[in-house]
Protein backbone atom coordinates (compact mmCIF):
# COMPACT_ATOMS: atom_id res chain seq x y z
CA UNK A 1 0.00 0.00 0.00
CA UNK A 2 1.17 3.53 -0.82
CA UNK A 3 0.14 6.45 1.35
CA UNK A 4 0.19 10.20 0.77
CA UNK A 5 -0.73 13.08 3.04
CA UNK A 6 -1.68 16.35 1.36
CA UNK A 7 -2.66 19.64 2.97
CA UNK A 8 -5.62 21.51 1.50
CA UNK A 9 -6.74 24.80 3.05
CA UNK A 10 -5.05 24.01 6.33
CA UNK A 11 -6.43 20.48 6.66
CA UNK A 12 -4.41 17.31 6.10
CA UNK A 13 -6.00 14.56 4.01
CA UNK A 14 -4.85 10.96 3.71
CA UNK A 15 -4.78 9.20 0.34
CA UNK A 16 -4.10 5.51 -0.12
CA UNK A 17 -3.31 3.42 -3.19
CA UNK A 18 -3.97 -0.30 -2.85
CA UNK A 19 -4.82 -3.12 -5.26
CA UNK A 20 -4.91 -0.83 -8.29
CA UNK A 21 -7.21 1.75 -6.71
CA UNK A 22 -6.61 5.17 -5.14
CA UNK A 23 -8.98 6.80 -2.69
CA UNK A 24 -9.28 9.45 -0.03
CA UNK A 25 -9.34 7.72 3.35
CA UNK A 26 -11.08 9.23 6.37
CA UNK A 27 -10.37 7.66 9.72
CA UNK A 28 -12.69 8.16 12.65
CA UNK A 29 -13.54 6.72 16.02
CA UNK A 30 -16.35 4.30 16.53
CA UNK A 31 -18.89 4.82 19.30
CA UNK A 32 -21.84 2.85 20.62
CA UNK A 33 -24.98 3.39 18.56
CA UNK A 34 -26.87 4.61 21.62
CA UNK A 35 -24.56 7.64 21.83
CA UNK A 36 -25.90 8.74 18.43
CA UNK A 37 -22.67 10.54 17.58
CA UNK A 38 -22.39 12.19 14.19
CA UNK A 39 -19.00 12.64 12.56
CA UNK A 40 -18.86 15.40 10.00
CA UNK A 41 -16.58 14.57 7.10
CA UNK A 42 -15.36 17.28 4.76
CA UNK A 43 -14.57 15.99 1.26
CA UNK A 44 -12.12 18.36 -0.41
CA UNK A 45 -12.77 19.50 -3.95
CA UNK A 46 -9.58 18.00 -5.35
CA UNK A 47 -8.64 16.11 -8.50
CA UNK A 48 -6.24 13.24 -7.82
CA UNK A 49 -4.32 12.48 -11.00
CA UNK A 50 -2.82 9.01 -11.32
CA UNK A 51 -0.99 6.65 -13.62
CA UNK A 52 -2.92 3.79 -15.19
CA UNK A 53 -1.80 1.60 -12.27
CA UNK A 54 -3.42 4.11 -9.84
CA UNK A 55 -0.14 5.53 -8.47
CA UNK A 56 -0.68 9.20 -7.64
CA UNK A 57 1.18 11.66 -9.87
CA UNK A 58 -0.16 15.02 -8.71
CA UNK A 59 -3.20 16.70 -7.23
CA UNK A 60 -5.13 19.74 -8.49
CA UNK A 61 -7.59 21.99 -6.73
CA UNK A 62 -10.98 21.58 -8.35
CA UNK A 63 -12.77 24.51 -9.95
CA UNK A 64 -16.30 25.78 -9.38
CA UNK A 65 -17.99 22.94 -11.25
CA UNK A 66 -15.61 20.16 -10.20
CA UNK A 67 -16.14 17.56 -7.49
CA UNK A 68 -13.73 15.25 -5.73
CA UNK A 69 -12.39 12.91 -8.42
CA UNK A 70 -9.69 10.36 -9.09
CA UNK A 71 -8.64 10.00 -12.72
CA UNK A 72 -5.66 9.08 -14.83
CA UNK A 73 -3.51 11.73 -16.47
CA UNK A 74 -4.70 10.49 -19.87
CA UNK A 75 -8.33 10.99 -18.82
CA UNK A 76 -7.52 14.49 -17.57
CA UNK A 77 -5.87 15.34 -20.89
CA UNK A 78 -8.51 13.77 -23.14
CA UNK A 79 -11.71 14.71 -21.32
CA UNK A 80 -11.00 17.94 -19.45
CA UNK A 81 -7.90 19.53 -21.01
CA UNK A 82 -7.10 21.04 -17.62
CA UNK A 83 -3.72 22.67 -17.05
CA UNK A 84 -2.01 24.01 -13.93
CA UNK A 85 0.88 26.11 -15.30
CA UNK A 86 -0.73 29.14 -17.01
CA UNK A 87 -3.18 30.94 -14.69
CA UNK A 88 -4.40 33.30 -17.44
CA UNK A 89 -5.14 30.49 -19.90
CA UNK A 90 -8.41 28.55 -20.07
CA UNK A 91 -8.99 25.41 -18.00
CA UNK A 92 -6.53 26.41 -15.26
CA UNK A 93 -6.55 24.46 -12.01
CA UNK A 94 -4.17 25.14 -9.13
CA UNK A 95 -1.45 22.57 -8.54
CA UNK A 96 -1.51 21.42 -4.90
CA UNK A 97 0.84 18.47 -4.77
CA UNK A 98 3.42 16.63 -6.87
CA UNK A 99 4.52 13.12 -5.97
CA UNK A 100 8.32 12.91 -6.03
CA UNK A 101 8.58 9.27 -4.94
CA UNK A 102 11.01 7.05 -6.82
CA UNK A 103 8.30 4.57 -7.77
CA UNK A 104 6.77 7.02 -10.27
CA UNK A 105 10.04 8.38 -11.68
CA UNK A 106 9.44 6.67 -15.03
CA UNK A 107 5.99 8.26 -15.45
CA UNK A 108 7.49 11.28 -17.16
CA UNK A 109 10.63 12.55 -18.87
CA UNK A 110 12.64 14.68 -16.44
CA UNK A 111 14.39 17.89 -17.49
CA UNK A 112 15.78 21.21 -16.30
CA UNK A 113 14.87 24.40 -18.14
CA UNK A 114 18.46 24.53 -19.35
CA UNK A 115 17.74 21.32 -21.29
CA UNK A 116 14.75 22.93 -22.98
CA UNK A 117 16.80 26.01 -23.84
CA UNK A 118 19.65 23.89 -25.24
CA UNK A 119 17.29 22.04 -27.59
CA UNK A 120 15.55 25.30 -28.58
CA UNK A 121 18.79 27.11 -29.48
CA UNK A 122 19.74 24.63 -32.20
CA UNK A 123 19.21 26.50 -35.47
CA UNK A 124 16.89 24.42 -37.64
CA UNK A 125 14.99 24.91 -40.89
CA UNK A 126 11.34 25.81 -40.29
CA UNK A 127 10.02 22.57 -41.80
CA UNK A 128 11.80 20.56 -39.09
CA UNK A 129 9.04 21.50 -36.65
CA UNK A 130 6.44 19.47 -38.54
CA UNK A 131 5.08 16.54 -36.56
CA UNK A 132 7.67 13.81 -35.98
CA UNK A 133 10.59 15.65 -37.59
CA UNK A 134 13.75 16.47 -35.65
CA UNK A 135 12.47 19.82 -34.33
CA UNK A 136 9.30 18.24 -32.92
CA UNK A 137 10.37 18.31 -29.27
CA UNK A 138 7.42 16.35 -27.97
CA UNK A 139 8.40 13.33 -30.08
CA UNK A 140 12.18 13.75 -30.21
CA UNK A 141 14.22 11.21 -28.20
CA UNK A 142 16.13 14.24 -26.89
CA UNK A 143 12.85 15.83 -25.85
CA UNK A 144 9.50 14.50 -24.72
CA UNK A 145 9.99 11.18 -26.54
CA UNK A 146 6.23 10.67 -26.87
CA UNK A 147 5.52 10.94 -23.14
CA UNK A 148 2.25 12.57 -22.15
CA UNK A 149 3.89 14.38 -19.23
CA UNK A 150 7.22 16.07 -18.69
CA UNK A 151 8.68 16.98 -15.28
CA UNK A 152 10.75 20.16 -15.30
CA UNK A 153 12.33 21.20 -12.04
CA UNK A 154 9.71 19.30 -10.05
CA UNK A 155 6.69 20.71 -11.89
CA UNK A 156 4.79 18.50 -14.35
CA UNK A 157 3.73 19.86 -17.75
CA UNK A 158 1.86 18.48 -20.69
CA UNK A 159 4.63 17.55 -23.11
CA UNK A 160 2.90 19.20 -26.06
CA UNK A 161 2.93 22.51 -24.16
CA UNK A 162 6.71 22.49 -23.71
CA UNK A 163 7.06 21.48 -27.34
CA UNK A 164 5.86 24.93 -28.40
CA UNK A 165 9.00 26.59 -26.99
CA UNK A 166 11.63 25.37 -29.50
CA UNK A 167 9.29 26.29 -32.37
CA UNK A 168 8.80 29.77 -30.92
CA UNK A 169 12.50 30.41 -30.32
CA UNK A 170 13.40 29.37 -33.86
CA UNK A 171 10.54 31.42 -35.33
CA UNK A 172 11.63 34.51 -33.41
CA UNK A 173 15.14 34.16 -34.85
CA UNK A 174 13.57 34.34 -38.31
CA UNK A 175 11.11 37.17 -37.64
CA UNK A 176 12.88 39.17 -34.88
CA UNK A 177 9.39 39.93 -33.58
CA UNK A 178 7.41 38.61 -30.60
CA UNK A 179 4.08 39.52 -32.20
CA UNK A 180 4.93 37.87 -35.53
CA UNK A 181 6.13 34.77 -33.72
CA UNK A 182 2.83 34.51 -31.86
CA UNK A 183 0.90 35.09 -35.11
CA UNK A 184 2.80 32.30 -36.87
CA UNK A 185 2.15 30.05 -33.87
CA UNK A 186 -1.57 30.74 -34.22
CA UNK A 187 -1.46 29.99 -37.95
CA UNK A 188 0.38 26.73 -37.28
CA UNK A 189 -1.94 25.78 -34.41
CA UNK A 190 -2.61 22.30 -35.79
CA UNK A 191 1.06 21.59 -36.45
CA UNK A 192 0.73 22.04 -40.22
CA UNK A 193 0.40 25.16 -42.39
CA UNK A 194 -2.72 23.74 -44.05
CA UNK A 195 -4.53 23.10 -40.74
CA UNK A 196 -6.85 25.40 -38.85
CA UNK A 197 -5.53 28.44 -37.02
CA UNK A 198 -5.68 28.31 -33.23
CA UNK A 199 -7.18 31.45 -31.70
CA UNK A 200 -8.06 29.73 -28.44
CA UNK A 201 -6.98 31.01 -25.05
CA UNK A 202 -5.39 27.67 -24.24
CA UNK A 203 -1.89 26.86 -23.09
CA UNK A 204 -0.39 26.26 -26.55
CA UNK A 205 -0.42 29.95 -27.45
CA UNK A 206 0.90 30.88 -24.01
CA UNK A 207 3.91 28.61 -24.47
CA UNK A 208 4.62 30.07 -27.88
CA UNK A 209 4.66 33.44 -26.13
CA UNK A 210 6.97 32.08 -23.40
CA UNK A 211 9.43 30.99 -26.07
CA UNK A 212 9.19 34.30 -27.93
CA UNK A 213 9.77 36.34 -24.77
CA UNK A 214 12.82 34.24 -23.92
CA UNK A 215 14.21 34.59 -27.45
CA UNK A 216 13.65 38.35 -27.36
CA UNK A 217 15.94 38.53 -24.32
CA UNK A 218 18.40 36.00 -25.70
CA UNK A 219 18.98 37.57 -29.11
CA UNK A 220 19.62 41.06 -30.46
CA UNK A 221 20.12 42.05 -34.09
CA UNK A 222 22.36 44.67 -35.66
CA UNK A 223 21.88 45.62 -39.31
CA UNK A 224 24.64 47.36 -41.26
CA UNK A 225 25.02 48.53 -44.84
CA UNK A 226 27.57 46.60 -46.88
CA UNK A 227 28.29 49.38 -49.39
CA UNK A 228 27.42 46.95 -52.17
CA UNK A 229 24.27 46.19 -54.10
CA UNK A 230 23.61 42.59 -53.07
CA UNK A 231 23.24 42.21 -50.28
CA UNK A 232 22.95 45.88 -49.50
CA UNK A 233 22.75 45.18 -45.76
CA UNK A 234 23.76 42.37 -43.45
CA UNK A 235 22.16 41.51 -40.11
CA UNK A 236 24.23 40.06 -37.30
CA UNK A 237 22.68 38.05 -34.48
CA UNK A 238 24.05 38.74 -31.01
CA UNK A 239 23.49 36.15 -28.28
CA UNK A 240 23.02 37.35 -24.70
CA UNK A 241 23.28 35.43 -21.45
CA UNK A 242 19.75 34.71 -20.25
CA UNK A 243 18.75 32.42 -17.39
CA UNK A 244 16.84 29.47 -18.94
CA UNK A 245 14.66 29.46 -15.80
CA UNK A 246 12.76 32.38 -17.33
CA UNK A 247 11.10 29.76 -19.54
CA UNK A 248 9.43 28.43 -16.39
CA UNK A 249 7.68 31.72 -15.59
CA UNK A 250 3.98 31.94 -16.43
CA UNK A 251 2.76 34.73 -18.71
CA UNK A 252 1.91 37.85 -16.71
CA UNK A 253 -0.95 40.28 -17.24
CA UNK A 254 1.18 42.90 -19.01
CA UNK A 255 2.62 40.51 -21.57
CA UNK A 256 -0.78 38.88 -22.06
CA UNK A 257 -2.38 42.24 -22.83
CA UNK A 258 0.47 43.26 -25.14
CA UNK A 259 1.04 40.03 -27.07
CA UNK A 260 -2.03 37.84 -26.52
CA UNK A 261 -3.34 38.60 -30.00
CA UNK A 262 -5.34 35.37 -30.11
CA UNK A 263 -7.86 37.10 -27.83
CA UNK A 264 -8.39 40.23 -29.97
Amino acid sequence: MKEINVEVDGKTYHIETKDGKTALVVKGRTAPAKENKIQNVVIPKILIITRKNADVLFILRGGKNDTYSVMTAQQLYDKFQYQWFEPLADNYRELLYVNNANYISDAWKVFAWSDIARFSLIDRPSYSFYNNLDGDWKQSPDGGAGYLLTLIENIPYWTDAVGQIPFAVDTFRDTHSITNTVKIGIDWGSGTITGESDYSNEYDNFFVLRGALYANKKFAYVTKATGGTYPSVVTTEISNDVDPATLGVSINEDDFKKYGIWKT
